[in-house]
């Protein structure tokens, strides 16, 4: 279950933050539509000219912000609170995120009610990570501390996203400007300084001014951008207007323009981008159900311990198993259709559900304590597998988040037919991954999950 706190509501940012210094001889001029002043809760501030961040502002506290006190027991490091980190190593885990979509000229007004700008940062990690601690830096963005954001508190499991959406008056705020749904958070704030659109940064950093991921497009940046740790080569191709900067696998990031590509806007939603440089689409994915065990060995109350289902991707291409679901009946509105959650493993792509070809995903419930080889485990949202546990002649169904059934088992004309699970404490196994879903295709085996 997603960790759920009462969030005080977003108010707009009071000041800019961090220190501010004259362009750089030989530095591209501004070409952002966006102003970089900054307004809210009675004051203003306007920057003349073009303006560049120091050396020191990677790493400087910003402003306070003047937003209410968030409901946080994280310490205060700048005005807003931030994860308290006593023994000297960063407070939060900057290699599990990644920057995945940027949007910096929506159609219509940059920031307007109905086309705000925002950032979109994805968790590929492996374990639940805590927000407190994350800084978010854009050109020409005020610093984004999650502390003062509020969310500083909350979680992000593996696979979810943080959507960061700026809008240009107080007045277009989105209420609750804090919401999760689902697999995203998202978090609204109010600036008159918008996204640049022709020559921009966006990048993370952690309270202490370790980096982490960045993004830079259009333009040569200034420091602290310009450090070669931070990006190889030139800078990604901007985007039409309407159109956003998306990063191209979440797999691979070689801090260059190759991880990056103009796309459709999907807030909060990883794109399908097809292949960058043929247009064509994604390889599609063959799945096949390969083992089920029903009838573990053991008392039958200990039995949800040790039932699991496992599933083999045949390829071509990757598949992200989050949105499947797995019912006891092929019916597509099945009562007790499970999701599938992460829960330990590596499907070999990412994000942590995603499974590769060749790899194996193990489908169990929550109180599974069998080995699991080196597959992917998944577990449902309870217990058991599909409503209450799998019955000895109950059909197995995998479907995908589209409601299309992607593999099955025990879909018979008669389910009845032999092989029968309550004859034997053993597993039935496909006798070949590409062998279609009747009796004749199953048979009896030690079982191997995982294996």
């Amino acid at each position: 279950m997603h960790p759920r706190h009462l969030l005080s509501p977003l108010l707009s940012f009071a000041t800019a933050c961090g220190a501010w210094t004259p362009q750089p001889a030989g530095v591209p001029t501004d070409t952002s539509t966006s102003s970089s002043g900054s307004s809210g809760a009675g004051t203003s501030t306007t920057f003349e000219g073009t303006t560049w961040p120091n050396l020191t502002d990677w790493g400087a506290a910003p402003a306070d912000l003047g937003l209410p006190e968030p409901t946080s027991t994280f310490g205060t490091g700048s005005g807003g609170p931030v994860l308290t980190d006593t023994g000297g190593e960063p407070g939060i885990d900057l290699s599990v995120l990644r920057i995945t979509e940027v949007m910096a000229d929506p159609d219509g007004k940059d920031g307007g009610a109905t086309s705000p700008e925002f950032v979109e940062v994805t968790h590929v990690g492996d374990s639940p990570l805590t927000l407190g601690g994350l800084v978010v830096i854009a050109r020409s963005w005020p610093e984004l501390w999650m502390g003062d954001l509020g969310i500083g508190g909350e979680v992000l499991l593996p696979g979810e996203r943080l959507l960061l959406v700026r809008y240009a008056s107080p007045a277009d705020l989105p209420v609750p400007s804090v919401l999760r749904e689902g697999e995203v958070l998202r978090a609204a704030f109010a600036d008159s300084g918008g996204l640049r659109n022709d020559d921009g940064v966006v990048g993370l950093r952690d309270q202490d001014g370790n980096r982490g991921d960045a993004v830079l497009y259009g333009a040569a940046q200034p420091a602290p951008f310009d450090d070669p740790a931070l990006w190889s080569g030139p800078p990604a191709a901007v985007p039409g207007a309407g159109e956003s900067l998306c990063r191209v696998d979440l797999a691979v990031d070689s801090d260059s323009a190759a991880d990056w590509i103009a796309c459709a806007p999907s807030p909060g939603e990883l794109p399908d981008l097809g292949d960058d440089t043929t247009g064509a689409p994604p390889l599609p994915a063959t799945l096949a159900i390969v083992e089920v065990l029903s009838n573990p060995p053991g008392p039958a109350s200990l039995e949800k311990h040790a039932e699991f289902v496992e599933v083999l991707n045949l390829g071509p291409g990757n598949v992200d198993l989050a949105a499947f679901t797995l019912a006891d009946s092929v019916e597509p509105e099945a009562p007790g259709a499970d999701p599938l959650l992460y829960f330990s493993g590596d499907g070999g792509c990412a994000p942590s559900t995603c499974l590769a070809p060749g790899r194996k995903a193990l489908l169990v419930g929550s109180l599974y304590e069998g080995p699991v080889g080196d597959a992917l485990v998944l577990r449902t949202d309870d217990n058991a597998l599909a409503n209450a546990g799998l019955g000895n002649f109950e059909a197995v169904v995998l479907r995908d988040d589209l409601g299309e059934l992607r593999s099955s088992y025990r879909v018979w004309r008669d389910p009845l037919a032999a092989p029968d699970p309550a004859t034997q404490e053993a597993a039935l196994v496909r006798v070949a991954p590409e062998a279609p879903d009747a009796p004749e295709s199953w048979d009896f085996a030690a079982p191997s999950p995982g294996l």
